[in-house]
């Protein structure tokens, strides 16, 4: 049998459905419904009020997104490779964040310095993988490289070459960025969601300049319903000296919505919530959120400064609130 023409394999290689949002994220806002089933909520940024349930694997995948060709013209899927394998360090360190037996906020904090650095990793491959980077850097682009003799296989895959670059050559600066700076580990009361961004850099979400962003802004990552990782950026740390250090945070009240509120307005296209945990019956979007150049919106960029207090070592929150929820209270009599 003689070999295949590059554009065969181009076509065979490029045709996996590769996740812009690890489905290892979404199933922690996902209900388990049977055995190895898991069910979420997605609501498209375009019917916000019109929810409905998907699978982990049926949302925020796109057909061949992280194929690339090589410099002597091989298809190759080495990004998503590497996805994968810091996916699977960060795994072992989210059980740790997450399945504390006895408390919301684990007994384990700070992480001990191989689970930061393998979460840290992880945390700067969600930042540069999603569908909003990719048109972030597409829409700057100024000269676009001729592919045009290529076979029309091998161009889809050509054309994802500059955010798989992109991504190369960011991951480790961006890593050791988020690595050394202090980390908060919180507990919302207000029900959480995800999204197709899924670490939200305040103020800053689409800088030219995604290190730099990283590393002055607040930065939030929804863990699940009600826990998320929070990096505060200078700002917050100048008044509290136990905040330039990894700590704990209890997101009370208007903390909670205001959270919920950052997440939702760097989505791309759609966000996620847990069946049982819908910050649509508390909440309501209230702005435009984070403008989209690429698709030619204008308008000002909303801009957010949180204040909080260090949730105090000594003390933590019963992990059944990770589930339940409290009665709501009786009115004054």
């Amino acid at each position: 049998m003689g070999k295949a023409s590059s554009g065969k394999r181009a076509v065979k290689a490029g045709g996996t459905r590769d996740h812009t949002v690890p489905q290892m994220c979404l199933r922690h806002f996902a209900q388990h419904v049977a055995r190895r089933k898991y069910e979420l909520k997605v609501r498209r940024l375009d019917r916000v009020d019109e929810p409905f349930p998907v699978t982990p694997s049926g949302i925020g995948a796109e057909t061949g997104c992280y194929w690339g060709i090589s410099s002597d013209g091989e298809p190759h899927h080495a990004v998503e490779a590497l996805f994968t394998h810091l996916e699977g360090y960060a795994e072992t360190v989210l059980k740790v964040v997450l399945e504390d037996p006895d408390w919301a906020l684990t007994s384990k904090w700070p992480l001990d310095p191989a689970h930061r650095h393998a979460l840290a990793w992880w945390t700067a491959a969600q930042i540069l993988r999603t569908t909003r980077q990719r048109k972030r850097l597409a829409h700057r682009a100024t000269k676009t490289p001729d592919i045009a003799a290529l076979p029309l296989e091998v161009q889809k895959l050509a054309e994802n070459n500059p955010h798989l670059r992109y991504i190369l050559e960011q991951i480790v600066t961006l890593a050791l960025t988020l690595e050394a700076r202090p980390w908060a580990l919180g507990f919302s009361d207000m029900c959480l969601l995800t999204s197709d961004t899924p670490v939200v850099i305040w103020n800053r979400p689409d800088d030219e300049n995604q290190v730099r962003a990283a590393a002055l802004s607040d930065i939030v990552l929804p863990l699940d319903p009600h826990r998320f990782l929070f990096l505060p950026g200078p700002a917050p740390q100048e008044p509290d000296p136990r905040k330039p250090v990894d700590h704990l945070m209890h997101a009370e009240g208007a903390v909670g919505m205001a959270l919920v509120e950052v997440i939702y307005d760097v989505a791309d296209q759609f966000v996620v919530h847990h069946p049982q945990h819908d910050a649509w019956k508390h909440w309501k979007p209230t702005g435009p959120g984070q403008p989209k150049p690429w698709e030619g919106q204008t308008h000002p960029a909303p801009q957010y400064i949180l204040e909080y207090e260090v949730f105090p070592p000594h003390r933590n929150i019963d992990r059944r609130w990770t589930i339940e929820h409290p009665p709501p209270r009786s009115p004054a009599v």
